[in-house]
């Protein structure tokens, strides 16, 4: 009898040590694949943060070569922008609002639109977009706003990744 009972006190102990350590090991699963999810949306923000500012740079360079075909009120401070250019910001910045900080979106089309140069829909039409008063030095704002932002990302990502996950951390 004796031995009967201390076998099945030793069922009962090794039915415990399972149960926890199948606990500990499908909570440490969650966590990982948290830290993963996590991990892959920032470098998600990142590459979009990228993109976007890549798009911005390739429009502020090609003011320079345009610069003979639109109403130019102060040759530095001005930009030039083509309808499909703006067109595709706006599209980018809708499909991609869930990576992009829309609150810095919002300002810079807000900042950008209010300073468009009026011209007749035939000059519009013929120089085959807008100019903005003033629109080269927002631009540049946005670009380094974008850089730090990227620059923010990447470190929180390194941050991410050199916190070691452990069997019995709560945290993430």
């Amino acid at each position: 009898m004796a031995v009967a009972i201390s076998g099945f006190i030793g069922v009962l102990v090794g039915a415990l040590l399972v149960i926890i350590s199948f606990n500990l090991r499908i909570r440490y699963e969650e966590r990982k694949e948290k830290k993963r999810r996590l991990l892959e949306h920032k470098v998600k923000e990142i590459e979009t943060l990228v993109l976007l500012n890549q798009k911005i740079s390739e429009i502020l360079q090609k003011r320079v070569i345009l610069m003979d075909a639109y109403v130019s009120f102060d040759a530095f401070d001005d930009c030039y922008i083509t309808i499909d250019d703006f067109a595709y910001l706006q599209s980018f910045a809708a499909q991609n609002s869930f990576y992009l900080p829309n609150y810095f979106l919002e300002e810079f089309f807000k900042k950008i639109g209010t300073r468009r140069v009026i011209l007749s829909p035939d000059e519009t039409v013929k120089i085959g977009g807008y100019t903005y008063k003033g629109g080269r030095v927002i631009m540049e704002n946005f670009l380094d706003t974008l850089v730090e932002m990227v620059n923010e990302r990447k470190s929180q990502i390194k941050n991410m990744t050199s916190e070691p996950l452990t069997y019995f951390s709560k945290s993430l």
